[in-house]
């Protein structure tokens, strides 16, 4: 007669695992049915959707409540003191729509010299030809008829200022 072994703790696992590993081998039989292309697309996209799963926004900072104040004049600008020499005279000018600066010259009858002078000054990046309605213009005329200092402002902020120097005007940061 035969006697009934008592079974290992590693034979119980191997019968009770036998059905999943079954199932294992039968799945994997049908990847082997799937076309390369797929498998590749979905060795790429599976992980990449498990990231994005488990991916977790930062949280929400809560809102940090205003601190502090800021306080801007709203008084018209000053008009500033520029040198005028003896026997010039000082012209402020806002410019109308569609004013040119060649216009402008004309109107005060200054020389085109003056106008060509200036233009070559011009730095690229602020071309006088950008001019725009309601800015603001500051031109100083010499006893000669010649310009002698051009500044150009909007709304109280000096962009372009312009100063003779013998025949040839050069940028000037400060008047």
């Amino acid at each position: 007669m035969k006697r009934n072994k008592p079974q290992s703790f590693a034979s119980k696992i191997n019968a009770l695992s036998l059905p999943a590993r079954q199932s294992i081998g039968r799945g994997l039989q049908g990847w082997q049915r799937v076309p390369k292309i797929h498998k590749a697309g979905l060795l790429l996209l599976i992980p990449l959707w498990l990231l994005l799963f488990t991916w977790q926004p930062a949280p929400k900072q809560a809102p940090v409540p205003m601190s502090g104040s800021l306080s801007l004049s709203l008084a018209p600008a000053v008009t500033r003191d520029i040198p005028v020499p003896d026997g010039g005279k000082r012209i402020d000018h806002t410019l109308a729509q569609g004013e040119t600066l060649a216009a402008l010259f004309r109107k005060w009858q200054l020389p085109g010299g003056d106008l060509i002078a200036l233009i070559r000054a011009e730095p690229s990046y602020k071309p006088l030809s950008n001019l725009r309605a309601g800015q603001e213009l500051t031109a100083v005329i010499n006893t000669d008829g010649h310009l002698h200092y051009l500044e150009v402002n909007d709304k109280g902020l000096l962009l372009n200022a312009f100063r003779r120097m013998g025949q040839e005007f050069s940028v000037v940061t400060t008047p």
